[in-house]
């Protein structure tokens, strides 16, 4: 594939190109069940190593390289291609979590840094594809357990639709594909373009990204729910802050303040993900609080706001790990 005397149109072409259907994976992004019955919602993804073979056949094994660092306590990852006598590079990062290895949290990185060098972005055009839950294993099925959603079962991957194939796997049983894949890459053309231009505000800063973790914390920490408090707690952690409301936050804070504001709901997030993984009550979590920070009433998740750090996390887990081996708390249902 790799060809010297390529244009860079025809370089892209080929790291834009479908892969084979066996290196693509399907992960769950939803499930439930309604009227009784079990489902999922399924999306495509392309595999690390067969970003890597992409890599080493348009570039070669020596034209590219990638490089981690630690960004907004996640990871980004830089893909830097020899292209025309020069390294260019392309970045892109995924969040870490306490309970996600570092090989999982590196791949992911490596896989949304892919995406800015065209490989597998044409997945994105995928939209959430509905599979049925059934209980008994069949061949190629995949198992789902959600202790969640209380859904357990298997499921099969779906069907790639033809324009998401190379042209020896096409079925050719598709004839509106063509016009679906041109609507939806001009689609994908806009949302990069948005991405591009709000990218532009700040080098490097992943707003959307920054914009999507801060609001899942505010979710999972019940402060959502009380619009009044998110302001009030972002001025105590920034006085010096211009905006009135969450909305311009999200449109107008600069980089820094986004990530002061992420680094005092994260760790507040991850006492409910301590909580949750090891299948112990909040309130025990809280206690193992109370004796790291003295000082503080800790009453609630509330409180601990500004007071609770990721360092504070790391001895929770290992407080909670002893206790439930020692006996000491329980494990709840």
């Amino acid at each position: 594939m790799k060809k010297k005397d390529c244009s860079m149109e025809e370089v892209m072409n080929l790291l834009k190109a479908p892969f084979p259907s066996k290196d693509i994976e399907w992960r769950v992004s939803r499930c439930g069940i309604t009227n009784g019955k079990p489902w999922a919602m399924v999306l495509a993804y392309v595999t690390n190593r067969a970003i890597q073979n992409r890599l080493d056949e348009v570039f070669g094994p020596a034209g590219w390289k990638n490089d981690f660092r630690d960004f907004m306590q996640g990871i980004l990852c830089t893909i830097s291609c020899y292209v025309d006598g020069e390294w260019v590079s392309k970045s892109d990062g995924a969040e870490q979590t306490l309970f996600e290895s570092l090989k999982g949290g590196l791949s992911s990185a490596m896989k949304r840094a892919a995406v800015q060098w065209g490989i597998g972005r044409y997945l994105y055009n995928l939209e959430e594809t509905f599979v049925e839950v059934f209980s008994e294993r069949r061949p190629g099925a995949i198992r789902i357990k959600d202790d969640k959603q209380k859904v357990y079962g298997y499921w099969i991957p779906p069907q790639l639709p033809d324009w998401a194939l190379p042209e020896n796997e096409r079925t050719g049983m598709q004839s509106s594909s063509s016009s679906q894949s041109q609507n939806l890459n001009g689609r994908a053309q806009n949302q990069q373009q948005q991405r591009g231009n709000q990218n532009k505000q700040s080098q490097g800063f992943n707003r959307p990204g920054a914009v999507k973790a801060i609001q899942e914390y505010l979710k999972n920490t019940g402060l959502a729910e009380h619009p009044g408090w998110i302001m009030s707690l972002f001025k105590k952690i920034n006085p010096t802050i211009k905006q009135n409301s969450l909305a311009e936050v999200f449109e107008k804070a600069t980089e820094e303040e986004m990530k002061i504001y992420y680094s005092v709901l994260r760790p507040v997030n991850d006492l409910i993900v301590v909580a949750n993984n090891y299948k112990v009550s909040l309130d025990d979590v809280l206690h193992y609080v109370q004796i790291l920070c003295p000082t503080v009433k800790v009453e609630n998740l509330f409180s601990c706001f500004t007071h609770v750090t990721t360092d504070h996390v790391r001895e929770i887990v290992q407080m909670v790990k002893g206790d439930l081996k020692n006996g000491h708390i329980q494990q709840i249902a």
